[in-house]
């Protein structure tokens, strides 16, 4: 990472003025409770969020964003704080990137701007916007790259930032650049650790379990069919049989996607979804998905993760169990939480009649975790509905 130069001190010869020395002050004082706030935040997603709240209290915005910027310039991801959630609901999806934000993510300096809708980038507002006039932009670099950018703005009429706003939103970005940089870092690092680890366990998974089973199997086969024995236990064998084939499929279909040669690289929880669901649904059955909660940037890597066991599970016992035509996955905000549905409308169940198997217990576990409610509805002849909600947490 390049070096930044934050602060020159003068020579001891030089006499400073009273007002700027209190002014010095202030910056180290305010630099020290960044440095202290992101001290322990070693995930991003927490990163982005203390960067917005610290960028408010340090510039008196009465509105704030981060956005991290992709290879190509796109926003990848976006945090804001000072818009309610039904502002945000009504807008649907977060900027791409487009008119001032596009511009931030080009420039190396900052921007401020006493009216943003005077500024030739400016395209409007998407319907339910707050109407704002200050703007200031500041990019984050990492290294000789801009990695993102933060952004602050102020309702139409009040007054625009000032020289002071704009040094410390420069300061408080050149610091949150440095603690991208070092979560970004070890995010890499474990993604490494991460493929390796699929690897080998893909690997042992058909050499060691698979060969094991695929074993037993041929073991008890032929005992099923055996002359003299019991009808009962042969059904029992034949049953056995059944589900080792069954557990066979399984682990094959898990090993499909450990050995998939494009994985997802970091934390996306609507982009995994579709990995997912491209690995397990097979061609011929449609594929509908459908994501709205404007509030998926605030899951932790935890959270999406278990929402991603949930989907898989929930959609391999689809395809394995349901002969659906189609499949229906809706991942929105309600007025309970975050809500994960995945819908099929294959030959559905008697909830009576079905025994819950390891994945169930599974989804179940992980729901629990999440402070969440797992909800499992199969219908004979119309399909299953598996429905996880997770509360939202209050800021």
């Amino acid at each position: 990472m390049g070096s930044v130069e934050l602060f020159c001190m003068p020579h001891r010869d030089v006499a400073i003025h009273p007002d700027s020395a209190a002014a010095t002050s202030s910056h180290i004082d305010e630099m020290l409770a960044t440095a202290e706030l992101l001290a322990d935040a070693d995930e991003l997603g927490e990163v982005l969020e203390r960067l917005t709240t610290r960028a408010m209290e340090v510039t008196g915005a009465d509105y704030t964003a981060v956005a991290l910027f992709d290879d190509e310039g796109g926003v990848e991801r976006f945090i804001q704080r000072g818009m309610t959630e039904s502002e945000m609901q009504v807008m649907g999806h977060p900027p791409v990137g487009r008119g001032l934000l596009g511009e931030l993510a080009r420039r190396s300096r900052p921007l401020r701007l006493d009216n943003l809708k005077l500024h030739s980038t400016f395209t409007g507002w998407p319907e339910g916007h707050p109407d704002m006039g200050a703007f200031l932009g500041v990019p984050i670099k990492t290294g000789k790259r801009n990695a993102g950018s933060l952004y602050m703005t102020r309702t139409e009429g009040e007054p625009p930032f000032t020289e002071r706003d704009e040094l410390a939103a420069w300061v408080l970005a050149v610091q949150g650049g440095q603690h991208f940089w070092n979560v970004l870092s070890q995010q890499a690092r474990g993604r490494m650790w991460l493929l390796e680890e699929r690897e080998r366990i893909a690997h042992d998974l058909h050499d060691g379990t698979i060969q094991t089973l695929y074993a037993l199997g041929l073991q008890f086969d032929p005992l099923a069919s055996s002359d003299g024995l019991a009808p009962e236990v042969a059904q029992e064998l034949a049953q056995g049989v059944d589900r080792i084939n069954d557990l066979i499929g399984q682990i094959r279909q898990y090993i499909i996607i450990l050995e998939a040669e494009n994985p997802p690289a970091g934390p996306d929880l609507p982009r995994d979804l579709a990995f997912v669901a491209r690995q397990l649904v097979p061609e011929g059955v449609d594929t509908v998905m459908n994501i709205t909660a404007p509030s998926l940037h605030e899951l932790t890597a935890r959270q999406g993760e278990d929402f991603l066991y949930i989907a898989r599970e929930a959609l391999s016992n689809a395809v394995r169990h349901g002969d659906p035509t189609k499949i229906a996955i809706d991942l929105r905000q309600n007025d309970q939480g975050t809500a994960l549905t995945i819908q099929d409308n294959g030959v559905g169940f008697e909830p009576s009649a079905v025994r819950p198997g390891l994945g169930t217990i599974t989804m179940r576990t992980r729901a629990a975790r999440l402070g969440g409610q797992l909800s499992i509805l199969g219908i004979p002849g119309m399909g299953t509905t598996i429905r996880v909600t997770v509360p939202r947490e209050e800021p």
